[in-house]
């Protein structure tokens, strides 16, 4: 009976081997993003090493999807992330990887290298957008609102983040929120999120470079640099 109740229920990184989560791809509107650049306003390389920046909805995901599809001229209201995970594990593509989300503005990422963050348009402040991965969590039912706290995200959502992180091969100490990197003190996304249930379950995904993060030289271009 033991054996039988053992054989029943996998092991994480069985599961790990075996999900399978459901892919949308619902491109955004054109103004929603741009292309990554290689240098700073100043001319100097931006050359950052990717990090992810984990965010929430504080919304439905139809919401989001129908905010993403409209275009929009006016550059205050084109913040989007380049993926949304729902409430059932659907894991939403918005942003090609290769291209720039606007999820993150007058921000950085603080790492062993000092304050990392890319100015490229004197109209803004400096962020981390230029090499950032905006993931966002549909927010469940109970957190529509501006407060603090909710009851969480459900497991199919950590179970499709680990799986997606797992294929950007980004290591944990460059994974942050957008709580984190903000600099205006007025994001505190994603609430309720538990940094440890999402490390356990991420430690059990095999690590891939499917999904590369940052600009993606033409295939002239990278023979050049190779020479």
């Amino acid at each position: 009976e033991r054996l039988r109740k053992c054989q029943a229920s996998p092991t994480s990184t069985q599961k790990a081997l075996t999900y399978n989560p459901r892919e949308i791809i619902a491109l955004a509107a054109a103004s929603y993003y741009c292309d990554r650049y290689l240098n700073d306003l100043s001319g100097k390389p931006a050359n950052n090493s990717p990090i992810i920046v984990l965010h929430e909805t504080v919304g439905s995901a139809n919401s989001v999807i129908s905010f993403f599809q409209e275009f929009h001229y006016d550059e205050d209201n084109q913040a989007s992330y380049h993926t949304l995970i729902t409430l059932d594990g659907t894991i939403i593509y918005f942003v090609p990887p290769d291209k720039r989300a606007f999820g993150a503005g007058n921000s950085v990422f603080v790492s062993s290298l000092g304050q990392e963050a890319v100015q490229t348009n004197p109209h803004y402040p400096r962020s981390v957008n230029n090499f950032a991965y905006h993931i966002s969590l549909e927010t469940p039912e109970d957190g529509m609102h501006n407060g603090y706290t909710h009851s969480g995200y459900t497991d199919a959502q950590y179970q499709s983040l680990a799986w997606l992180v797992a294929k950007t091969n980004v290591p944990l100490e460059r994974i942050t929120t957008h709580k984190i990197v903000d600099l205006s003190g007025s994001r505190i996304d994603p609430r309720s999120f538990d940094l440890n249930v999402f490390k356990k379950i991420l430690s059990t995904y095999p690590r891939s470079n499917e999904i590369e993060i940052g600009c993606t030289l033409p295939a002239t271009d990278k023979k050049k640099a190779k020479q």
